[in-house]
């Protein structure tokens, strides 16, 4: 068994959360943020999925715990944009 086979072993089935967030132009990266907040409480309280919004302003998300293939297109990687 090669390294990468035996990470995926170790490390597979993946966990993770989708979000999608949605503003108006009027809004802030601190109304998105807040938005973010939300969610966050949402996942500690225990929700797997939800959404909130009033037509174009809000949110919604989904977490799974078994995702088969990563997000990623490489093992490692950092990159931001301004």
């Amino acid at each position: 068994m090669d390294h990468i086979e035996r990470w995926k072993e170790h490390a597979y089935p993946l966990k993770g959360v989708t979000i999608q967030l949605q503003g108006t132009r009027h809004s802030t990266v601190e109304d998105l943020v807040h938005q973010l907040d939300e969610i966050k409480a949402r996942l500690m309280d225990g929700y797997k999925a939800g959404l909130h919004h009033d037509d174009d302003y809000g949110y919604r998300f989904e977490s799974t715990d078994a995702q088969t293939q990563s997000i990623f297109p490489s093992p490692a990687g950092l990159k931001f944009t301004r």
